[in-house]
């Protein structure tokens, strides 16, 4: 499901905050480059918000939220640098906590398909190249150092916030009452696809299977008899947190694999898995190291179960054959019921539900733009997973509605309720903080330049 991407056209401020906080999703690097030294409008902890970076966030806000504009440009500023500075509270208070880590690895893996993504667009490396110079000055190595750091702070945000807000699951009350309060201010869809499918995930054949496991038994043994959980875990993990001696930090209930969840917070602290636990990803070791509250922390040795070409060829035939059967809509409803890997629309039948087909990407989109209403698919391979699709109707334009687009407007009430936790959260680490307001020297008035004004108290 990781590759549809919803493209939200923001229609009420209740949606403005949340938005902000989950910026990996919105990084543009081409426009991160430009940021010239035109004055400092802000500052948090002595960390400078530029003018620029204010104007580049005010435009986008006038995009996004009708009315804006037609607010004074002061006003403007004012809402566009408060919520640079939530931006920056988030950043160093997660560059405080010694908890918080982001590997070299994941930072480089993040950067390297942003690269290259960003260097498509443009035509070529050398094509970036010419276009970063006349703009910037910059050349192919700074742009990249500047992506990193883009990339790690986005990574310490989105961590702060899992470790401090979580993942909540809003309940259907809540889910009712956030559509009785803000369905005129959803966005309308246009031009929209209700897609359905059945997903079959790649098994691995039995040796690899008996093999992982047989692993992480012996790993098991030699935990029984001593030796370091950390150093095992450096040694044997597959996991990027080897390195770290499986360190995985606290994480709340709702957040983790439901297998592995299920093992972790049936620990005491102290405690480890005497078995391996088998998850999607293969056989884990868990030691849970604290506890507090709702969340757990846990250390982790994971041995991979990775299938072979056979095991995906033959997964690939399988679902071509089933799919072969499918005649109506009703038989893959059926289907997907009792075959789909995809607990969440398992017992739909397999229903996405609706999308606008610019929000679609990748694969998804393909059987959107190429397929007709009532068309099946061949099996198509996304991660580890082959997927039978189906385009179920396509409308010009419809509203959102409780009774079709429920996924999608509990989306919306999470990221709601994220949103309202972390704010209440900030305004606590904002009075932790020296927190500075320097507009008053960009509008015309006198500047006194007194760094102790809060920016943000004239909403």
């Amino acid at each position: 499901m990781s590759m549809i991407r919803f493209r939200v056209s923001v229609r009420a401020p209740i949606f403005a905050f949340s938005g902000l906080m989950l910026l990996a999703g919105a990084f543009s690097p081409l426009h991160a480059a430009r940021k010239p030294v035109d004055g400092i409008a802000g500052v948090v902890n002595g960390a400078p918000i530029l003018l620029s970076e204010v104007e580049e966030l005010r435009m986008g806000m006038q995009q996004q939220r009708p009315g804006f504009s037609n607010m004074p440009t002061a006003q403007q500023r004012l809402e566009a640098l408060n919520r640079l500075v939530d931006d920056k509270v988030l950043l160093e208070k997660a560059r405080q906590d010694t908890l918080l880590r982001v590997s070299d690895r994941d930072v480089e893996s993040r950067v390297a398909d942003m690269y290259a993504r960003v260097a498509q667009q443009q035509g070529g490396e050398r094509q970036l190249e010419s276009a970063l110079k006349q703009a910037t000055g910059m050349s192919l190595g700074q742009f990249k150092a500047r992506m990193s750091d883009q990339v790690r702070d986005n990574m310490l945000r989105q961590r702060l916030q899992m470790k401090y807000v979580g993942d909540p699951q809003p309940s259907q009350f809540q889910v009712r009452e956030f559509f009785e309060r803000y369905h005129d201010s959803l966005p309308q869809q246009n031009d929209v696809v209700r897609l359905s499918h059945l997903q079959w995930r790649v098994k691995a054949g039995d040796a690899l299977e008996r093999e992982a496991r047989e692993k992480a038994v012996a790993l098991a043994a030699r935990l029984d008899k001593g030796e370091s959980f950390a150093e095992l875990a450096r040694l044997h993990s597959d996991d990027f947190s080897g390195k770290d001696g499986g360190d995985l930090g606290y994480t709340r209930r709702g957040t983790l694999d439901p297998d592995y969840e299920r093992a972790a917070f049936g620990l005491d602290a102290g405690d480890y898995t005497r078995r391996p636990v088998r998850t999607r990803f293969g056989y884990h070791l868990i030691r849970v190291t604290g506890k507090r509250d709702n969340e757990v922390r846990t250390s982790h040795i994971l041995i991979r179960v990775v299938p072979s070409s056979a095991d995906t060829a033959r997964a690939q035939a399988w679902l071509d054959s089933l799919g072969r059967t499918l005649k109506t809509h009703e038989a893959f409803k059926a289907a997907a019921r009792s075959w789909s890997d995809d607990r969440k629309t398992r017992d739909l039948g397999g229903d996405l539900g609706w999308f606008s087909r610019d929000s679609l990407a990748g694969e998804y989109k393909a059987v959107a733009d190429t397929m007709p209403e009532g068309g099946l698919s061949a099996p198509v391979l996304i991660g580890d997973s082959w997927h039978l699709f189906r385009v179920d109707h396509k409308n010009a334009e419809r509203r959102l509605s409780l009774e079709e687009d429920y996924a999608v407007i509990a989306q919306y009430t999470r990221d709601w309720l994220v949103g309202e936790r972390l704010a209440a959260l900030i305004k606590t680490w904002r009075e932790q903080m020296h927190i500075g307001n320097r507009l008053d020297q960009f509008t015309g008035a006198d500047s006194t330049g007194d760094e102790t004004a809060p920016a943000g108290d004239a909403e």
